[in-house]
């Protein structure tokens, strides 16, 4: 039997866990806030420990690296509500076992809990690791509490403690600098220069002295020694933004320097050192790029060491309201205006759009919005979205579910005609009303899945299913 320790301030946290935690064989123990933990880990020196990042007096985080200072080694698995990317990288970094974001599936934790029980009987104690300052609030980040962005988060914590080549890709808008930006700044180079250079904005002809530098009288205008950017960055971060529009020559070039590690001039033969980690990113579909030999194959493969995808907005609409919240708090005080909260409905018309430019269209239309707003909310009036579609009349929205509902009507009446000509009497089955049901309810799981593009916490919202049931409907199917 192992202790389990949970530290969480909402009393219905612990008492889920200490149940999930009995039932597997382990004792629970219990503490609301940090200062508690420690004085459990100190006094019952449990094995395993599952901890809130907001709680009352000292976080989980300062809780945790409290812990790697004085203990080592223990396993703690760190949950928040409240998902940001600085709280998960610190928590990689401080050798969490893993983040989770609440709400928390009880078959994920009970998976946890064994890993992290092998892992304590398995393994000696990690090697403590070392804090660093967050980033300042003043500077563009990163927000999303979603699954996939909490698990970008954890995979650029993992990112920061090495110089591994990183390859970023997702659709225009979703924020690729920011991912960029956020490893370097939790990096060791954070002290260093982050340099970065959009491969589609330079001319061809300037692109590779904007690069590489070029020596006094290289070329006709070159009046100056110029330094390029990969001198610049120096053993900072150099950031090739539209990697996808580099020209098959100077291609040619960027492997060279990676094969190499080091580059020229124009204009000269010395060669220099490369010393900047190198993080580029695309919107285009680079495999498909070299597919139609617009891309080289040998330089894909050096530059997607490490690839990170960044979900479109549509994929994370958990965050829509996250973002706009913090797009107007961070746009009030630019403006000095004292908005501080969305009308009613406001939020629903943000979740409902499609956001064909991703965050980047949801920041501006905030900023935009806000510009015109009075007041200290934001309206439905100040709120303008390109391509909304127009509101649909009580009585044509009835029309259209009345035209929907008859067709159902018919195609069920035919169908249970159909089963109940086959129906033999004499055979155990389930029925022609289960064997309908049954059909109709996958086939309602199966469209709002694809609507929501597989989320199922979106999909139960669209069915008014409670998540658990959805997910327990799920595995039925499927067997």
């Amino acid at each position: 039997m192992s202790k389990i320790l949970i530290a969480d301030d909402e009393r219905a946290i612990c008492d889920a866990f200490s149940r999930l935690f009995k039932m597997e064989g382990h004792e629970a123990l219990i503490a609301s806030n940090g200062k508690e933990a420690l004085q459990v880990i100190r006094e019952q020196h449990p094995d395993a420990v599952f901890m809130d990042v907001r709680m009352p007096g000292m976080d989980g985080i300062e809780t945790l690296a409290q812990i790697r200072d004085e203990i080592g080694g223990l396993p703690v698995v760190i949950m928040t509500a409240y998902g940001a990317m600085e709280t998960a990288m610190e928590a990689v970094r401080l050798d969490a076992f893993d983040y989770l974001g609440k709400p928390v599936e009880l078959t994920r934790v009970r998976q946890l809990l064994h890993q992290m029980l092998e892992q304590s009987a398995t393994e000696p104690p990690a090697p403590e690791a070392e804090t660093e300052q967050p980033e300042p609030e003043t500077e563009p980040r990163l927000v999303g509490q979603s699954a996939p962005m909490q698990e970008l988060f954890k995979l650029m914590g993992l990112l920061t403690t090495n110089n591994m080549t990183v390859l970023i890709t997702g659709e225009s808008g979703v924020g690729k600098e920011l991912v960029a930006r956020g490893i370097h700044r939790h990096s060791r180079q954070s002290e260093a220069p982050f340099v970065a250079i959009n491969c589609a904005a330079i001319p061809e002809n300037l692109l590779e002295s904007e690069l590489f530098g070029h020596e006094k009288g290289a070329f006709t205008s070159a009046d100056a020694r110029r330094i390029g950017r990969f001198e610049s960055a120096g053993e900072g971060t150099l950031f090739l933004d539209e990697i996808g529009e580099l020209p098959l020559p100077l291609q040619g070039k960027l492997l060279r320097v990676l094969q190499e590690r080091s580059f020229e001039r124009i204009g000269s033969s010395t060669p220099i050192p490369l010393k900047a980690r190198l993080i580029t990113a695309t919107n285009r579909n680079l495999a498909q790029e070299v597919t139609d030999k617009r891309f080289r194959e040998d330089l894909l493969h050096r530059l997607n060491l490490v690839t990170l995808q960044v979900p479109p907005l549509r994929n994370r609409q958990e965050d829509i309201e996250l973002l706009a919240r913090h797009f107007l708090k961070q746009v009030a005080g630019e403006l000095s205006k004292p908005l501080s909260d969305f009308e009613p409905g406001v939020i629903e018309r943000l979740c409902a759009h499609a956001w064909p430019g991703n965050v980047r269209e949801l920041e501006h239309v905030i900023k935009r919005s806000a510009l015109i707003a009075r007041g200290n909310k934001l309206t439905n009036h100040d709120l303008a979205l390109e391509n909304e579609p127009p509101k649909t009349t009580t009585q044509e929205t009835g029309s259209a579910c009345d035209d929907a509902f008859g067709k159902l009507s018919d195609t069920l009446r035919h169908a249970l005609r159909q089963l109940a000509a086959q129906n033999n009497p004499t055979e155990k089955t389930e029925g022609p009303f289960h064997t309908l049901i049954g059909f109709a309810e996958g086939e309602l799981i199966d469209e709002a899945l694809h609507l929501c593009d597989d989320n199922q916490v979106s999909a139960a919202k669209l069915l008014g299913l409670h998540r658990t049931t959805l997910r327990n409907k799920i595995p039925s199917r499927d067997n």
